[in-house]
């Protein structure tokens, strides 16, 4: 078991990590603490002629669909609530999801999602292992990535 304030200070500190350094190449180098090298990652939803649900079966395939599909935009998220499980190191967190244009920091859209995290503890420190996401407007939310 893990203490309920220890797991609640590491899913605030990825939230914001994520929010500042998951979407650019340079900074990307800043998440590994965060995620196993063996993260599983399930998004519901689908990408031009892709399948449905989006899978990627470790850190470097998130890594790098997380680097390509923000060349031209960046998103904010941010945990609106969160519901942890210190015994089976789970959380489903609630979360407001704002896309801006990389360029302009206009904003393009502002949606909910929901995530569902498993973690592990590897060499004493939390890490995630599994994530599903899923946002009630996946059309939209699937349509702003570019992946060149």
């Amino acid at each position: 078991m893990v203490d309920y304030n220890e797991f609640k200070k590491f899913m605030e500190d990825y939230f914001r990590d994520y929010s500042q350094y998951a979407q650019d190449a340079e900074t990307m180098p800043r998440m590994d603490k965060y995620w196993t090298e063996d993260i599983k990652v399930t998004a519901y939803f689908q990408l031009p002629g892709g399948e449905y649900p989006f899978k990627m079966y470790n850190r470097k395939e998130w890594q790098d669909f997380l680097i390509k599909g923000h060349l031209t935009i960046w998103e904010n998220l941010s945990p609106t609530d969160m519901m942890l499980d210190t015994v089976q190191l789970k959380t489903t967190s609630m979360l407001k999801v704002v896309k801006f244009d990389r360029k302009t920091d206009k904003e393009l859209v502002n949606l909910d999602g929901i995530g569902y995290y498993t973690l592990r503890k590897v060499d004493g420190a939390l890490q995630i292992q599994s994530l599903d996401f899923f946002t009630g407007d996946a059309k939209t939310f699937s349509s702003l990535y570019t992946m060149e």
